[in-house]
């Protein structure tokens, strides 16, 4: 299932997720860290999400490093395309 995950911050507030892999790993662009209760959580995205987009423009083939540096430079606002096998309910 494709899902966008619209990200918007305030200054420099944490997103709240980390990403690894990318065409120079051996795995896709994963999302692999949601801090509970960040923007990121808050805003939908989920850990084990696979970043094919970043505001329209595919990155699944670009190292690492090429798509934190497109993160870094949508600023405080961006939109991540992601590919997700499933829902994960969290009980709260």
């Amino acid at each position: 299932m494709d899902v966008d995950i619209k990200l918007k911050r305030s200054g420099n507030q944490s997103f709240g997720f980390r990403l690894s892999g990318g065409v120079d790993f051996s795995f896709p662009l994963t999302v692999v860290r949601v801090a509970l209760g960040g923007l990121a959580d808050q805003a939908g995205l989920q850990a084990g999400d696979i970043v094919h987009k970043v505001n329209g423009e595919t990155v699944q083939h670009l190292r690492h490093t090429e798509v934190l540096d497109r993160l870094v430079k949508a600023g405080n606002e961006f939109t991540l395309s992601v590919i997700r096998n499933l829902k994960i309910e969290r009980n709260v």
